[in-house]
């Protein structure tokens, strides 16, 4: 939980997703539409997931919230690379892209960044959610 509040605070984009599945759906949803986060993946001991995707990395997790789960989706460029243009239309095409089509399956897909979320009640669920 804290993981997420502070990837949340740091990074400048984020994606947050509410969904109305229980954890582990939630997981099994967000590879199916992008399955390039599950090709080269690491899982930290603190429960996120690091996936290497080409230029560019996704630190991500899922927790659970009263009524579904909540998943919070971090690009960052490739270690060393920091040309924007580059990786961020690869980011766009093959994973920002794919988790928005989620919302036509009931999730709620939104952003934020830099410490602030755009979806009010990802935020409020937030508040109640467990790992």
């Amino acid at each position: 939980m804290d993981t997420l509040s502070q990837l949340v605070d740091a990074a400048g984009l984020v994606i947050t997703l509410r969904s109305p599945e229980n954890r582990e759906d939630t997981i099994g949803a967000i590879v199916e539409v992008a399955p390039r986060l599950s090709e080269d993946h690491d899982i930290k001991g603190n429960g996120l997931i690091v996936s290497r995707v080409g230029m560019y990395r996704v630190v991500w997790g899922v927790v659970h919230c009263p009524g579904g789960s909540l998943a919070v989706l971090t690009p960052l460029p490739e270690e060393g690379r920091q040309e924007y243009d580059g990786w961020a239309r690869h980011f766009r095409i093959e994973t920002l892209d794919p988790i928005g089509t989620l919302s036509e399956r009931g999730y709620g897909v939104n952003g934020g960044g830099n410490g602030t979320v755009l979806d009010g009640e990802f935020a409020r669920a937030f508040s109640h959610a467990s790992v």
